[in-house]
Formats: structure tokens, sequence, C-alpha cells
């Protein structure tokens, strides 16, 4: 018997702690897109780039390093890629193009690729088991009953999570993007001058409309989970 709740116990707690994982993974997955990328690039107030990159230019390139993110490929990807002489900040002498990110910047994306992988490793992972936990509870009403409450929690969990995050980037967003960074990444790599690509695009709203986003996207799938069953249980009575 004690084993039986130390398990149900467990599938509740696995489902609580996995659903704001997997909210928060799939609003992150929808915005490393090439659509974000150029629907932030057109709209109207997004900051233009004041060392010669167009919105053409941040269209053409802006993808690579999204794109390298997920396509399996090492970093000579990104290495490879060159700017002409035009578009160069600073274009070396009888060059007529240049790299369009620097040895520290590929050493940033490789780490943010490693860290990336891990996270979405870890989504997929989980995933699968509790697609299997949920296969398992087909024939196991209270197992079933488990998971829905498992459910249940974590979508509170992820309510509140993104409310306390939220909270604290409108509070200060520079401390929290900072605090992000230097929880992930080693001290000093994640710093770049405005002239280097990474910045130029990528800039610092980008990120602010994609956490915005985010926020939204998790808060209004967990409250369309939480009220799920509701919604549920009204059809069928419509249809008795």
């Amino acid at each position: 018997m004690n084993d039986s709740r130390a398990f149900r116990y467990i599938v509740r707690l696995y489902f609580a702690l996995a659903v704001p994982l997997w909210l928060l993974l799939a609003g992150v997955r929808l915005l490393l897109s090439e659509q974000f990328l150029q629907f932030e690039y057109q709209r109207p107030g997004f900051p233009a780039d004041t060392f010669g990159f167009d919105v053409e230019d941040r269209i053409h390139y802006g993808p690579f390093a999204v794109n390298f993110l997920f396509n399996g490929e090492a970093i000579d990807y990104l290495a490879s890629l060159r700017l002409p002489g035009e578009k160069c900040w600073i274009p070396a002498p009888g060059a007529d193009d240049c790299p369009l990110f620097s040895e520290r910047e590929l050493r940033h994306m490789a780490d943010v690729k490693h860290i990336t992988s891990l996270a979405f490793a870890l989504a997929v992972i989980s995933a699968v088991v509790g697609a299997c936990t949920a296969l398992a509870s087909r024939h196991k009403m209270g197992l079933r009953t488990d998971i829905a409450i498992g459910v249940q929690r974590g979508c509170r969990l992820a309510l509140l999570a993104i409310a306390v995050l939220a909270i604290l980037s409108t509070a200060s967003w520079d401390r929290a993007f900072d605090a992000f960074h230097e929880v992930f990444f080693a001290a000093g790599t994640w710093r770049f001058p405005f002239s280097d690509s990474l910045i130029r695009l990528y800039p610092e709203q980008l990120f602010i409309d994609a956490a915005l986003l985010i926020v939204i996207f998790v808060a209004l799938c967990a409250l369309t989970m939480l009220r799920l069953p509701t919604l549920l249980d009204r059809a069928v009575q419509r249809q008795r």
C-alpha cells in the first residue's frame, strides 16, 4: 500500500514538474524560427541597425544562427558565412569580404547550441516518459486521476513561474537578462560590442518581445488546460 501511494505521489510530482518545462520549451521553439524573425524585423518600431544592416540584410542573415541550433551542423556552418566588404563594420585592408561572426561570437553560439540541445533533449525524453505513463493509465482509473492532478498542478506552477518572472523582468529587465546568462554561460563569454553581428541581428528588443510572447503563450496554454475538463464535461452534458 505504501509503495502504491509513493508511486502515485511520484506520478503527480513528475507531471507537475514536466508540464511547465513542456509549455516553456514549446513557446521557445515557436519563436526560434525564421517566421518570428521576419515579423520582428519588419514590424514598426523595431530598432534599426546603426552599423549598416537594413531589413533585407537582417532577414537574410538572421535565420542562420537560429537554424544552427537545430540543424545538427558543426560550428563551421556559421564560421563559413561571409559579409560583402561594404557591409563589414571594420573591413580588412585588401579583402572583399569579412566573417559574419567573430571567433568570440562563434564560441558563444556553440555554447548556446549545447544548452539548447540539452534542454530540448530533456523535454523529448520527459515527454516520451509522460506518454508511456499515459498509455499505461488507460485501464487504471487511479493512475489517470494522478496524471490529471499532476497536469493541473503543473499548469498552476507554470502560471506562478511566469507571473514571478514577468514581475522580476518588468521591475528590472537588465538584471533579469544578466542573471539568466550568468546561470547558463561562463562569465565574460556573452557580452558583445554593439558593432558585432549577434547584437546587430538580435538586439535586446528581440529578446524582450520574445519573452513577452512566451509568457502569453504559456499562460494561454496553462489556462486552457486547466479549463479543459470543465469544457469537456459541458460538451458531454449538451450531447445528452
